[in-house]
């Protein structure tokens, strides 16, 4: 049954219905970032505004309204820097935190930083066109290291559709950018020590190819081949919270502070920018792998992980959207510590204790109600920063959870990443619920636990989207 689940998940991500697709002009992967922008776009003339005015119909003011509705916040509004939410679903092979953050590993890290993986950027290397240089150098206050990176990309084709790239690095990274906005959790730990992210040093290069089509699809390659390194918290500043210490920051591995991995990773989405599919309706999906159960890898560390993610959006009443995003994932072998499926706390299972749950599979369900007010133009969509109203139902599993308190469990690495499912019983699924107030900025949430812990809730003070 379990390996059943499993398949399907996988292969309805590979069957979108786009006959029900929107077209229109406007082309979902361009991104305006404002530190991608050049002093005209960001200080434009009166005529370059007026240019770019016109009339918008209802369908593009509907499009609008559902991407802001997935993509707001601090992190995903767009406006800061592109970083993984808007770029590959691999922009997360290589060094991934922005060129300024603070965190309890590095402190205020101040750096300078062109992106990679971004299909829009008019720049150019040598004269050669679509040669476009990319990556970072930057200071930790607090660790007192200088961390780097150093790229090249090219666009292939009259349509540009095709980029190769690579790049060397030395620099700070972190598995868990999903579970909260990188900014965000920046602004948490500064001004009140809550650092909800764990760090590793990655040192070595990587090689990677992305292909996109128009609209609906995006697939990557990338092969990677890095030596992960523990690092210590080096600071327990913060400007409000001084009487609460950072936890300390875990090792990439209880019997290792030091690995070898040589991975190869390959990523395919559908409606990654989630264009409508329907008036009041669209979906997004995309499935991944990172193998690095090879001779090159360190021989303690040798898996296979697989993942898969679904979310859907539906405006069913004028203001009124349901969200659900469903995670599925699976390990065989050896994976190491950091590489392992978490579940609990911020991003995850709301009303749970942060990553209490860890297991080598893993499911996870976050769906979500808004009664908001509709926009104007298509009068359907909510808008996206007035006062709205939110209830959550979190469901997750994984099939280990007691391995956190039990690190000598003897059942060892699965040698098939789809097996720990046939041990799967909707009854073991743990449910957190809650309700919250936000808007486009901010959201406000209150989760409890339904079974396995105490009743006392949880509070959550969010400046992005759980997804």
């Amino acid at each position: 049954m379990g390996r059943s689940i499993f398949i399907i998940i996988a292969l309805s991500l590979l069957t979108p219905v786009i006959g029900f697709g929107q077209q229109t002009g406007e082309d979902p992967f361009k991104r305006d970032p404002i530190f991608s922008k050049s002093l005209e776009e960001l200080f434009g003339s009166d005529q370059a505004k007026m240019e770019g005015e016109s009339d918008t119909s209802g369908a593009e003011e509907a499009q609008r309204a559902v991407r802001r509705l997935s993509y707001s916040g601090l992190d995903l509004g767009g406006d800061i820097e592109a970083g993984p939410y808007y770029s590959n679903e691999l922009y997360s092979q290589y060094p991934n935190l922005p060129m300024i953050h603070f965190n309890r590993v590095n402190g205020l890290f101040l750096g300078i930083r062109k992106e990679r993986m971004q299909w829009y950027r008019s720049s150019s290397f040598l004269n050669i066109e679509q040669i476009r240089p990319h990556g970072f150098i930057g200071y930790g206050t607090a660790s007192k290291e200088w961390e780097y990176a150093l790229g090249v990309e090219k666009l292939i084709g009259i349509n540009k559709r095709l980029m190769v790239g690579g790049e060397f690095h030395r620099a700070t990274s972190t598995e868990d950018y999903h579970r909260t906005g990188l900014i965000e959790n920046s602004l948490t730990s500064f001004f009140a020590s809550y650092d909800f992210l764990d760090y590793h040093e990655m040192e070595g290069f990587g090689l990677y190819t992305v292909y996109r089509t128009q609209r609906w699809y995006e697939a990557a390659f990338s092969y990677n081949r890095d030596t992960f390194r523990s690092l210590e918290r080096n600071t327990t500043y913060s400007l409000f919270g001084k009487a609460s210490p950072y936890r300390l920051n875990p090792p990439v591995d209880r019997f290792s502070d030091e690995i070898d991995l040589d991975r190869y990773s390959f990523s395919f989405s559908f409606n990654p920018k989630n264009v409508l599919l329907a008036d009041r309706f669209t979906f997004a999906a995309s499935v991944g792998a990172e193998l690095a159960d090879n001779s090159s890898s360190d021989e303690n560390y040798r898996y296979n992980k697989y993942w898969s993610q679904l979310k859907f959006f539906y405006n069913f009443e004028p203001g009124s959207v349901l969200r659900w995003r469903i995670k599925a994932g699976g390990i065989s072998g050896d994976a190491p510590d950091f590489k392992q499926f978490y579940l609990g706390g911020i991003g995850t299972l709301r009303g749970s204790p942060y990553k209490y749950f860890r297991g080598d599979n893993m499911l996870l369900s976050n769906l979500e109600i808004q009664f908001g007010r509709s926009s104007n133009r298509p009068g359907v969509w909510m808008r996206d920063y007035n006062m709205h109203i939110l209830l959550f139902l979190d469901s997750g599993w994984t099939k280990d959870p007691e391995f956190v308190s039990d690190p000598e469990l003897l059942n060892g690495p699965d040698e098939n990443a789809t097996s720990g499912f046939s041990s799967f019983k909707f009854s073991d699924l743990h449910h957190d619920a809650g309700f919250g107030l936000g808007t486009g900025a901010f959201r406000f949430e209150i989760a409890w636990p339904l079974k396995e812990f105490d009743t006392e809730p949880a509070l959550w003070i969010r400046f992005n989207p759980t997804f």
